[in-house]
């Protein structure tokens, strides 16, 4: 009676199993870092390099190189990698592992890929991401640069009164938990009809467009005096009207910064684009009226009736 016995696992030479893979294999003395075994890969890659050392015959170096982690590879066990470019924008990958022979020597097993069609790809994939990214912050600018415009007028270039009302009640709120002043200005440009009648609506226009310009209290390059805060919300409420909102200041400060503010309004016919305006029988002016709270209103809506 015959009883069936297990097979036998399979059995392979090391050597083909080097032989049979697409990388160069390289074995290495760590002590010489001369080349004591090369697989078919390697040998057709560097030709013959048994007992030479591998940085001249592998990487044309008078001395290891400066990317070679075997002495680590040895020193901890571990498999190490450098990432070796080329001359020609290719890229290999170097790995070390330390093998231990049959007799007790140690030596190195050199593997080199060519990663050049990967990093490539790393590369165009970097370019792509590069891309993206400035195009989302092309977005996120033109996202603000939209928002900002619709909160602007866009005659003047200063806030519209969809945003001056939001910025009020903001203000108004702020005001009232802080305990601090908050005044309003509203300024009416002094004969206007007279001036679109006489002049026509395109020199209105201009005249709108140079209080706006004075008006506007975003950052500017330009040289002279600065009249606005950062704080300070400035828009144009409807026609000929502009509305003025002056955080912490009280009605005194509020009154002599409308007078400061009218006598600039009255030297803008110096401009060129209004030197037509020197004909009329009247200066260039406005009335403002001023309110404060908590003095003159205790509602943000009283504040603008006052």
């Amino acid at each position: 009676m015959s009883t069936s016995q297990p097979p036998l696992p399979d059995q392979y030479d090391p050597r083909v199993l080097i032989n049979s893979q697409p990388v160069i294999v390289t074995v290495i003395d760590p002590v010489s870092y001369k080349a004591v075994f090369q697989n078919k890969v390697s040998l057709g890659k560097f030709g013959d390099i048994a007992n030479q050392t591998c940085y001249e015959k592998i990487a044309a170096c008078s001395s290891p190189c400066a990317f070679c982690k075997m002495p680590e590879a040895v020193q901890t066990g571990q498999i190490t990698s450098s990432e070796v470019p080329l001359p020609n924008d290719e890229y290999l990958l170097v790995q070390w592992s330390k093998a231990d022979t049959t007799d007790g020597r140690i030596h190195v097993v050199e593997t080199i890929t060519d990663i050049t069609h990967v990093k490539r790809e790393q590369h165009q994939t970097q370019i792509l991401n590069d891309k993206l990214e400035a195009a989302n912050r092309e977005l996120v600018i033109l996202n603000q640069e939209l928002k900002e415009s619709s909160l602007r007028d866009g005659l003047t270039g200063v806030y519209n009164q969809t945003h001056f009302r939001d910025a009020l009640q903001q203000s108004f709120t702020r005001a009232e938990r802080s305990g601090t002043p908050l005044s309003l200005l509203f300024l009416d440009v002094d004969n206007f009809k007279t001036i679109n009648d006489v002049f026509g609506h395109t020199t209105g226009d201009q005249v709108l467009r140079a209080i706006g310009r004075l008006l506007d209290n975003r950052p500017s390059k330009d040289e002279g005096p600065q009249i606005w805060r950062a704080s300070d919300v400035t828009s144009r409420y409807g026609g000929e009207e502009f509305a003025v909102l002056l955080s912490d200041t009280p009605g005194e400060g509020a009154v002599a910064f409308a007078e400061r503010l009218r006598q600039h309004i009255m030297g803008l016919i110096r401009l060129s684009e209004l030197e037509a305006l020197a004909a009329l029988s009247f200066p260039l002016s406005c009335s403002i009226g001023v309110a404060t709270f908590p003095t003159d209103a205790t509602t943000s809506t009283e504040l603008i009736m006052a």
